[in-house]
């Protein structure tokens, strides 16, 4: 799945709506868990005991989830796509935005079924999902947003599968950045697939790519690997 969306989706912050950037405003403490319960992987490099002061959620809720996907994709940073979720939803699994449709709608999807969704903002519209994780039988996205149906663990918004399609969709944009570009470093493949996460394209060569995005990013990245005693990556 690749999307276009050409502009932030910060938590509340609509999708073309203008947004003054992305401060990193956390803190330490506990936190509401709101669909996993962090600390559950049987070792946690990702660990940092702060909390999204928008959303009240703790930033290592969704730890596990990320680090099983980075290693099924072979991604090579688990805890930049813990800021990658940062940005994107302020850790609100069910995070709504994007009205403007960054995919269009789909032959015979509603305008609702277009956003950007969950976790990660991943844009459904813009392609299929792996394995159709987080769709209908139809192919439409499972909007399903009450965590204790029946249905939950097979909606868009679940953060499995959320995180698992988001992940997926970076490690895309990776193969196609290497394939397009010859000869630049992992880390600058990391943030060319990130800028591409947020506006498919944007990519031009190993040293230009999308770091209005990409710098928030590492905002968070920065503090969260400082927290958890993390070796960081020297984007």
């Amino acid at each position: 799945m690749m999307r276009n969306v050409g502009c932030l989706a910060l938590g509340l912050v609509l999708c073309g709506c203008s947004n003054g950037g992305g401060n990193n405003n956390n803190d330490g403490g506990g936190g509401g868990d709101t669909g996993t319960n962090p600390g559950t992987c049987a070792t946690d490099p990702l660990k940092t005991g702060l909390v999204a002061q928008q959303t009240g959620v703790s930033v290592d809720s969704f730890d596990c989830e990320i680090l099983a996907w980075t290693a099924s994709y072979n991604e090579p940073d688990p805890m930049i796509f813990k800021a990658i979720i940062y940005v994107e939803s302020r850790f609100d699994q069910l995070a709504v935005a994007c009205p403007n449709n960054p995919c269009g709608v789909p032959s015979g999807w509603s305008s609702n079924e277009t956003g950007c969704f969950g976790l990660m903002q991943v844009v459904p519209a813009c392609g299929p999902t792996p394995n159709n994780v987080g769709l209908l039988s139809n192919g439409h996205p499972n909007l399903e947003a009450n965590t204790t149906a029946a249905d939950w663990p097979g909606s868009i918004f679940y953060p499995d599968n959320n995180i698992h399609i988001g992940i997926a969709g970076v490690a895309d944009n990776r193969k196609q950045e290497m394939q397009k570009f010859s000869g630049c470093t992992t880390d600058q493949y990391t943030m060319m697939a990130i800028g591409d996460y947020n506006s498919y394209g944007s990519t031009q060569s190993c040293t230009v790519y999308n770091t209005s995005y990409d710098n928030l990013v590492l905002d968070a990245y920065k503090q969260y690997s400082t927290a958890a005693g993390y070796a960081a990556h020297p984007y």
